[in-house]
C-alpha cells in the first residue's frame, strides 16, 4: 500500500465476477467489514513471481489485498465511492469528514505489463471459483448424509466414478499446495475428471426429471403422497450430487488456470474465458432443470389442493412434502449463485371450510334445478292456455300436445333432480364420515 499525506491509497479492479482491492490487506479487511462485505485474502502467485514487471510498483507496493464477490451490495459500494469503469477516483471519509482512503479505479492494463494483466484476470477468476467452491462446500456439509445414503443404495457406476474423481482432485490439490506446482504425472491423473463430472451431472439431472414425471403421472392424492415420500429423500440427494459435480469441476478449473499461467501464459486469457463460458453453460442447464422441477411441484400442489374434502389427510401430507421440496430447491439455487423465480406452496383450507364450500356449490346447483323447474312450469302453463283457446277440430290435437308437453316436462324435471342427487351422492361416497366429523370444529348433539 502506498500512502500520500497519510491517506491510504487502494487500487480497485473490477471484473464480471468480483472486485479486487489491492493494498494493505488488514486495513482493507477492516474497512470492508465495517461496510458489511465478506472478503477473501488475495495473495496472487502472479504478483509474487512477477513483481519486477509492475508498471507502477510505487503505486502498488503491497503485493496482496482482498477480493470481494460481485453482489448487489458490493456494486453499491463502488457506486457510493466512485466509478469502476472510469478514471474518477473515490474517497472514503471518517466520521469527522476527514479523507482516510483514496480509491483508484484501475484496469489491470494500467498497473501491470500485458502478461501480468492477463495473469491478474486469471487469478481473479480463480478467486471467484474458490468462493463458489466454499459456498458449495458449506451446503454439502448439511446434506452429505443424504448423498452417502444414496451411494449405498445405488449400484450403478456413475456415482462411484464421481467420488473417485473427487479423491483424485483432492490429491492433486494437496500436492499443489505442498510443492507449489503440479507434476505431469499428477496432472495426467486428472485428465478423465472433466468427463466424469459431466457424466455425473447429466445423470443427476435425468434423475430429477424422472421424479417430475412420476409426480405429474400420479392420479390420486394417495398416489401423489406415495411418490413424494420417496422424492423427499431422493431430490435433496440428487441436488447434492449436482453440487458435488459442479464443485469438483470448479476445483479442477482452478488447477487448470494455475498450470496454464505457469506453463503457457499466451493461452491463459482464452483458457480463462473458456472456463467461465463452460461454467455458465453448466449452471444454465442446472437452473433450467431445477426451474422445471419447481414448476412441476407447483402444478402438483394446485392439483391436489382441490381434493381436500375427499382426501383430507393425503392432501395435507402431500402439500407439506411439496413445501419441503420447494425449500430444498431454493436453498440449492442460492448456494450455487443461481437466480431463480420465487415460488410458494399454498396450503389447503381446513376441512370444515372445504365442506362449506362444497355445500355452497351444491346449493348453487339446486338453485339452478329450481330455476329449470319454474321455467318448465311456466312453459307448460303457456301451452295449456294456448291449447284451451284453440277451438273446434284443434281441441283434441291441443289436448294431445298438452299431454305430451306435460309428460316431457315432468320427465325433464325428474331427470334434472335425479342427476343432482346422483352428483351429490358420488361426491360423498369417498368421505369417511367418522373422520370428517372428528375434524369439525364443533360437535353434534347426537352420536355418529
Amino acid at each position: 500500500m502506498s500512502e500520500h499525506l497519510g491517506v491510504q491509497e487502494i487500487s480497485v479492479i473490477k471484473d464480471d465476477q468480483g472486485i479486487l482491492f489491492l493494498g494493505d490487506p488488514s486495513e482493507i479487511k477492516t474497512w470492508l467489514d465495517e461496510c458489511g462485505l465478506a472478503s477473501r485474502e488475495f495473495s496472487s502467485k502472479v504478483l509474487k513471481t512477477g513483481a519486477s514487471a509492475l508498471r507502477a510498483a510505487t503505486q502498488v507496493s503491497s503485493k496482496s489485498g482482498r477480493w470481494v464477490k460481485l453482489t448487489e451490495e458490493s456494486v453499491g459500494l463502488l457506486e457510493k465511492y466512485g466509478k469502476a469503469s472510469g478514471i474518477q477516483p473515490g474517497v472514503v471519509q471518517d466520521a469527522s469528514g476527514k479523507i482516510v482512503k483514496w480509491l483508484k479505479f484501475e484496469t489491470p492494463g494500467n498497473l501491470f505489463s500485458p502478461a501480468m494483466a492477463t495473469g491478474i484476470a486469471g487469478m481473479m477468476t480463480q478467486m471467484a471459483l474458490e468462493q463458489a467452491i466454499q459456498e458449495i462446500t458449506d451446503y454439502l456439509v448439511r446434506i452429505d448424509g443424504k448423498i452417502n445414503d444414496l451411494l449405498q443404495d445405488q449400484k450403478d457406476r456413475t456415482l462411484a466414478d464421481l467420488m473417485g474423481a473427487v479423491f483424485e482432485v483432492d490429491e492433486a490439490a494437496a500436492i499443489r499446495n505442498e510443492t507449489g506446482m503440479l507434476t505431469d504425472a499428477a496432472w495426467s491423473k486428472l485428465a478423465p475428471c472433466a468427463r466424469v463430472t459431466g457424466t455425473a451431472l447429466a445423470y443427476a439431472l435425468t434423475k430429477l426429471k424422472g421424479i417430475s414425471d412420476k409426480l405429474l403421472s400420479a392420479d390420486s392424492p394417495e398416489d401423489v403422497e406415495s411418490v413424494l415420500k420417496v422424492a423427499c429423500e431422493d431430490v435433496p440427494a440428487w441436488l447434492g450430487v449436482i453440487a458435488r459435480a459442479i464443485q469438483t469441476r470448479d476445483r479442477l478449473s482452478v488447477i487448470e488456470l494455475e498450470r496454464a499461467y505457469f506453463e503457457r501464459t499466451e493461452v491463459l486469457e482464452g483458457h480463462r474465458q473458456g472456463i467461465n463460458e463452460a461454467r455458465r453453460d453448466r449452471l444454465g442447464k442446472v437452473r433450467a432443470r431445477v426451474e422445471m422441477l419447481r414448476e412441476d411441484l407447483s402444478c402438483t400442489a394446485e392439483r391436489v389442493r382441490g381434493e381436500k374434502l375427499l382426501h383430507p389427510f393425503a392432501v395435507d401430507s402431500s402439500l407439506g412434502m411439496l413445501d419441503e421440496l420447494m425449500d430444498a430447491t431454493t436453498e440449492f439455487s442460492e448456494k450455487l449463485g443461481m437466480e431463480i423465480a420465487k415460488r410458494d406452496i399454498e396450503r389447503a383450507p381446513e376441512w370444515d371450510k372445504a365442506f362449506l364450500e362444497f355445500v355452497d356449490e351444491r346449493a348453487k346447483d339446486v338453485a339452478e334445478v329450481a330455476d329449470q323447474v319454474a321455467a318448465g312450469a311456466q312453459d307448460l302453463g303457456e301451452k295449456a292456455v294456448s291449447g284451451a283457446q284453440d277451438l273446434g277440430n284443434s281441441v283434441a290435437q291441443g289436448a294431445g300436445a298438452l299431454g305430451d308437453a306435460a309428460g316431457k316436462g315432468a320427465e325433464q324435471i325428474g331427470a334434472v333432480v335425479s342427476s343432482g342427487a346422483q352428483e351429490i351422492g358420488k361426491a360423498l361416497e369417498g368421505i369417511d364420515l367418522g373422520k370428517a366429523i372428528e375434524s369439525l370444529p364443533f360437535r353434534f348433539p347426537f352420536g355418529k
